[in-house]
Parts: structure tokens; C-alpha cells; sequence
């Protein structure tokens, strides 16, 4: 059976529906209307063929692409909901839990209404859902997210004057390694330099790690000895970009094409 899988922006999680007439002309990225336990979600479009990322996905019913009215409802529910975070820091609070509420977003159908938080460690919230659902008449859910969930948020500006990545363009928060810095030979710049407003390593060491690492492959390993006109020495360091390696030799340092 040919699957077409798709992804929920509320709770992150990846569902498939059986691929169709209907759903042939999907193209990954665009927006949908799915349904999942009778409730009615917005969803991403992630993957149009068999894939071993997705690990046991659960199958939803999807209804219809987004349209230009759904997408101004979207935006009118999204409003909505940010009206009801005070309140419900409120209600946190009264019931002694140590948590902040970030944001809130509303199902399509508007019987569901998702609360993101943080929070140190883990919580018992299940009396604080109790008040929730009696106060708004909804199913209620709340998602912990983390300090780089946080960021996107709330937005801000990078140590580039940009607006953060993950606010601007990034739909999912891919794993950053110190491997990818180490590739691009800036482990040595300090933890400072390579966190981003979130306290973690920045998103953007990502974007050209594959393309440091396809290039280094070319050029001779750190170690070696090489022989050129410019000298005969051992390689001690890659300018990656320029193409250069730097070669300690019996005079000193010198920097060479390769």
C-alpha cells in the first residue's frame, strides 16, 4: 500500500493516510486538513513515499488542502487562543506548579485546545487539566517544549542581525551536533560564539556541515606529509573554502592549494 505521510504542527507527530487519486498531487510542504481521533488539525505535508524516518506512524483521514479562507481562520483561531495564556498562567500558578505557558493554538474544528510550556523536569498537571477543561469547554493538552521550542516562540534576532532561523523558515528542529562545528574547524571558538539565544548550539551549523564535510573529503587528512613547490611539510589545518591546506614545514607555516 503506497502512503502518503504528513506532519501535525501541534504536536509534532507524524501520521499517514493511504495514497489516492485525491491525494496524488500532494507535493511535500503543503498544508492540509486531516483528521485525527474525530478532532480536525492542520497538518504539514512530510513525506510522499515509504520512509525508515518515521518509526510505527499512526494513521489519520485527510479531508482537503488549505485553502485561502481556512488559512484566515487559522490565523483568527491562533489569536484566539494567545487570548487565553494569561488566564491559564494563572491557573498554573494557583495550583502550585512551576511552569510557564508559552503559547496556545486551537484545533481547526476548535475542540481542541493544545498549551505549550516549560518547565524544569517533569510535572503533574492532571489537576491544573481538570480546571482547564471545566473553565474552557475543550479537550484540553499540554506539551512541554524546550529551551530551543522556547526561542521560536518567541522570536528574536541571531548573532548574524537576522531573525532566528527557527522563527523564520525552519518547520522542524533537527538534532545540532559539536561534530558539525568540528567539521567546519570552529569547536575552538568557544561555546559563546556557538550557542544561540536558546543556550544551545546554533541551528545554522547545520546548514553547511554536509557541504565542509564532501569537501574535506577531497583534501588530504590532517598528518599527512605532502611535497609541493611551495615546500615539503606536514598538514596541520584545511581553509576549507578557499581550498588551501596549512602545512608546518622546516622554515615554519605556509599555506598552499590543493
Amino acid at each position: 500500500m503506497k502512503r502518503i505521510f504528513y506532519r501535525l504542527p501541534s504536536c509534532g507527530k507524524i501520521y499517514f493516510s493511504p495514497k489516492d487519486n485525491k491525494t496524488a498531487c500532494f507535493k511535500i510542504g503543503e498544508e492540509i486538513l486531516v483528521e485525527i481521533d474525530e478532532v480536525i488539525e492542520s497538518a504539514m505535508i512530510a513525506c510522499d513515499k515509504e520512509s525508515n524516518e518515521f518509526f510505527n506512524p499512526e494513521e489519520g483521514k485527510i479531508i482537503r488542502k488549505i485553502t485561502k479562507e481556512d488559512k484566515q481562520k487559522i490565523v483568527s483561531l491562533r489569536k484566539k487562543a494567545s487570548g487565553l495564556i494569561e488566564e491559564a498562567n494563572k491557573k498554573a500558578f494557583r495550583h502550585g506548579l512551576k511552569m510557564k505557558i508559552l503559547d496556545a493554538g486551537f484545533s481547526f474544528d476548535e475542540k481542541k485546545l493544545t498549551f505549550y510550556f516549560s518547565a524544569d523536569g517533569r510535572l503533574d498537571f492532571r489537576s491544573l487539566v481538570y480546571d482547564l477543561v471545566k473553565s474552557f469547554g475543550k479537550i484540553i493538552r499540554l506539551q512541554q517544549v524546550g529551551a530551543r521550542d522556547e526561542a521560536r516562540i518567541y522570536g528574536g534576532f541571531g548573532k548574524c542581525g537576522r531573525e532566528l532561523c527557527c522563527r523564520k523558515f525552519l518547520a522542524n528542529l533537527e538534532s545540532i551536533t559539536l561534530e558539525m562545528a568540528q567539521i567546519q574547524e570552529l569547536a575552538t571558538a568557544g561555546s559563546g560564539k556557538l550557542s544561540g539565544c536558546c543556550g544551545k548550539l546554533m541551528c545554522c551549523l547545520a546548514f553547511e556541515a554536509e557541504t565542509y564535510e564532501d569537501l574535506k573529503k577531497k583534501m588530504p587528512k590532517k598528518g599527512c606529509r605532502m611535497i609541493t613547490p611551495q615546500g615539503t611539510g606536514k598538514v596541520i589545518g584545511h581553509n576549507v573554502l578557499e581550498g588551501k591546506v596549512t602545512l608546518e614545514t622546516k622554515e615554519g607555516k605556509k599555506e598552499v592549494f590543493v
